[in-house]
């Protein structure tokens, strides 16, 4: 998502000033999570310890049941058990669901901004799929990428929870969306690092709009910005620089535009968003 400059008001202060006290008020990582987070990075993922999370997890089942039963997988078969699932989605659909369970898990609930929410949950979708093969091209780790295009704006539920605490009543989206644009890097950073995620993700959380040369948040800003095309929230020519910091030749720029409204309606339909 985009960064707005230079919020102002006693509202950005109050939330900011939330903000570096600390990650005190948030729950620890769900056991669930941590373990969906460990199966998922294998190298090879171990399905029979998938399953034994999912059949322990109803919130993971549900996910799983809900890709296998969807459009994108069904093809005419309802799936009724995490195992038969799992098996007929194959291991790289059940490793993606693992991290999108993870992250689905890490998001506070706020009801007043749950539209926001699940837009930015489909956009983190999007934005990992795009990432992964991005890093393919860029000789990246695929796999480091799509975790981190997932959680690249994690930091943006927390704000939202926040900007909802203190400003309770109705009407002020615009100044609350401005604050979360403003804030969500370093509140994502702060969450990644208290979980003790990988120091890549807190890497990409804090730099995604300003990565500099780092690799890994130049491929996700590529991503992100390419989602946001999809999404119809910038111009169409944005991407070209994104991409050609990462190698990929500018003439390929409507390539991988394409690429990013496949992504994105594909996120739609496993988010259900």
């Amino acid at each position: 998502m985009s960064v707005s400059t230079n919020p102002s008001g006693s509202l950005f202060d109050l939330v900011e000033r939330d903000l570096a006290r600390g990650t005190s008020d948030l729950p620890q990582l769900a056991r669930s999570a941590a373990e969906a987070l460990r199966i998922a990075r294998a190298s090879d993922l171990d399905l029979d310890a998938a399953v034994k999370l999912a059949e322990s997890d109803p919130p993971l089942a549900a996910r799983i049941l809900a890709v296998a039963n969807s459009a994108l997988y069904a093809r005419g078969a309802r799936h009724v058990s995490p195992r038969r699932a799992i098996s007929h989605i194959g291991g790289s659909a059940a490793r993606d669901v693992l991290f999108q369970t993870a992250y689905a898990s890490m998001i506070v609930d706020v009801p007043r901004f749950a539209r926001e929410i699940t837009r930015d949950f489909v956009h983190g979708v999007a934005t990992a799929s795009l990432a992964r093969a991005l890093a393919r091209v860029a000789s990246a780790d695929p796999e480091d990428a799509f975790l981190a295009g997932l959680l690249h704006d994690l930091g943006r539920a927390r704000c939202w929870k926040l900007v909802a605490k203190r400003m309770p009543s109705a009407g002020g989206d615009e100044q609350a969306s401005e604050i979360v644009d403003a804030l969500h890097a370093a509140a994502g950073h702060s969450l990644v690092t208290t979980w003790q995620l990988p120091t890549e993700i807190a890497e990409v959380c804090l730099y995604h709009h300003q990565p500099g040369d780092r690799l890994l948040p130049r491929i996700v800003s590529a991503a992100d910005v390419l989602a946001q095309v999809a999404e119809k929230r910038v111009d169409a020519r944005s991407p070209a620089e994104a991409l050609v910091a990462i190698g990929i030749d500018a003439g390929l720029t409507n390539e991988w535009l394409a690429r990013g409204e496949l992504e994105y309606e594909r996120a739609k339909l496993l988010t259900g968003g």
